[in-house]
């Protein structure tokens, strides 16, 4: 039996392989866990420490971009809309879209991928391109190398992102909603549902911010163990899908994501995470 190791948080989705409610006879897999998948994406990108790992779809482009050897299983892990991951303090008074012209926004770093569905959605919806802000980051990008444009600079070391905002040192914060729960934050986008529903009537796909990724190596030496890791995802997603525990985020297989991606390789490029965008090919993994 092949012995993976595999980086997954515990969603409704993966959870099934990590219990024991989804098993098989040729493969095992060894989970490390951490709090957030992210905490892993430095060391995969670098190390490939894993065999098996979720990934932010932006970090992925970016891998891909600087010939890391590693693809794409077509699994969603994460994913939501991002209009409303733009926040303000209400302790400095309210912040509109138009507000950020000029402003400083922290966002953990400016490769994260709910910062790109941001600021794509900023640019398309109200006007403000990624230029016309400057990003205050708490982090390096995850992929060695890579040149952060010039109106992106890092906070002092030891900074935490939501002090930024509410010191006052920034106008606006990025944060997940995971991360954002709890907070006295509020959205900068007013009617966030009604700019969600413009934004899917023009592109029709639910953003996605992590999918699952396996290596080179891994699909060279052992083609059959790729295809059986997901074939166990795709027995896990049926399992939370018949619970109706999924999210419309979550979706599985090429044809169900490909349009998605699409539109996350233009935001990419249009904000100078990539340098180009990528066929089918070059990022799945060939599973069937």
């Amino acid at each position: 039996m092949r012995e993976l190791k595999m980086v997954t948080e515990s969603y409704p989705h993966t959870l099934p392989l990590k219990d024991g409610r989804v098993t098989s006879n040729k493969v095992h897999l060894n989970f490390t866990e951490f709090k957030y998948a992210h905490e892993a994406f430095d060391d995969q990108v670098e190390n490939l420490t894993y065999d098996v790992c979720e990934m932010a779809v932006g970090t992925f482009f970016q891998a891909l971009d600087f010939n890391k050897p590693m693809r794409l299983l077509p699994v969603v892990c994460l994913g939501s809309f991002h209009h409303g991951s733009i926040w303000y303090d209400p302790a400095h008074g309210v912040v509109t879209p138009e507000d950020l012209k000029g402003a400083r926004v922290a966002v953990r770093a400016y490769t994260q991928t709910t910062g790109m569905w941001c600021r794509g959605a900023l640019q398309e919806q109200f006007g403000i391109t990624p230029d016309d802000v400057t990003w205050v980051t708490t982090e390096a990008p995850h992929v060695a190398g890579y040149v952060s444009p010039p109106n992106v600079i890092r906070a002092p070391e030891g900074t935490e992102v939501k002090e930024l905002v509410a010191s006052g040192d920034c106008k606006a914060i990025i944060l997940g909603p995971r991360m954002a729960k709890g907070t006295s934050l509020k959205p900068v986008i007013p009617n966030v549902d009604e700019a969600v529903a413009v934004w899917r009537e023009k592109h029709h796909a639910y953003p996605i911010n992590h999918m699952i990724t396996v290596t080179d190596e891994l699909i060279e030496k052992d083609p059959e163990a790729v295809q059986e890791v997901y074939d166990m995802l795709k027995k896990g997603f049926e399992i939370a899908k018949a619970a109706g525990e999924l999210s419309p985020a979550i979706r599985i297989g090429e044809d169900e994501v490909w349009h998605t991606l699409e539109v996350c390789m233009d935001y990419c490029l249009s904000q100078k995470l990539i340098t180009r965008k990528f066929s089918r090919e070059e990022i799945f993994a060939p599973v069937v």
